[in-house]
């Protein structure tokens, strides 16, 4: 049993990085599943087995990357206010540089698609009620209400955010990750946790 579980992720984990390397040359609405399956080296019936749809592969494809960022933030250690914004920024534009590719498909195709809407509200709450979590360690460190701060945190820190920002070579993706958390720290942090 364990090896045929075993077996299946990995077939999983051939189709999603087919999906990925596609995407790197390709836009999202112009790969079909025959393409995915063909890259990956599998039948498009097995593509169709382990994923009902192209959207359910991209989903699982996100989720499956943002649940690193998610682990390195419960494991973050700051010793700050000012730390843990500078470490959120940091991981968070670090994992869009990595997955561009993969979270612009998943933004786009989010306006048409309610169930990749949803994932990402989804995604988006999870965020706010961790970081919420993570900013109660330091309950006089912030200028502003915790719920408003963690929002604000989630929103700069965003993919649209970081496109923004990055796009058209408006600063470079470590430029923007120090203009970013200046912005963060100056808005959310009082005086003395600067």
């Amino acid at each position: 049993m364990a090896k045929r579980a075993e077996a299946t992720d990995h077939t999983r984990r051939r189709i999603e990085a087919a999906l990925i390397r596609l995407l790197g040359s390709r836009p999202y609405n112009g790969i079909t599943i025959v393409e995915i399956a063909a890259e990956a080296d599998v039948a498009a019936r097995t593509v169709q087995r382990h994923y009902r749809t192209k959207d359910d592969l991209l989903l699982d494809v996100c989720l499956r990357r943002t649940q690193s960022v998610t682990e390195q933030l419960q494991d973050l250690s700051a010793k700050s206010a000012q730390r843990l914004i500078r470490s959120l920024v940091r991981a968070q534009f670090d994992f869009y540089e990595q997955n561009d590719a993969e979270c612009w498909a998943l933004h786009s195709r989010a306006a048409e698609a309610p169930k990749m809407r949803d994932a990402l509200h989804t995604l988006i709450d999870g965020r706010i009620s961790d970081l919420t979590d993570l900013m109660a360690r330091w309950p006089d460190a912030w200028s502003v209400d915790g719920s408003l701060a963690a929002r604000t945190l989630v929103a700069l820190t965003s993919f649209p955010a970081w496109r923004g920002f990055t796009e058209s070579g408006r600063f470079s993706p470590a430029k923007a990750a120090a203009e970013v958390t200046d912005i963060l720290c100056q808005r959310l942090l009082r005086p003395s946790h600067s």
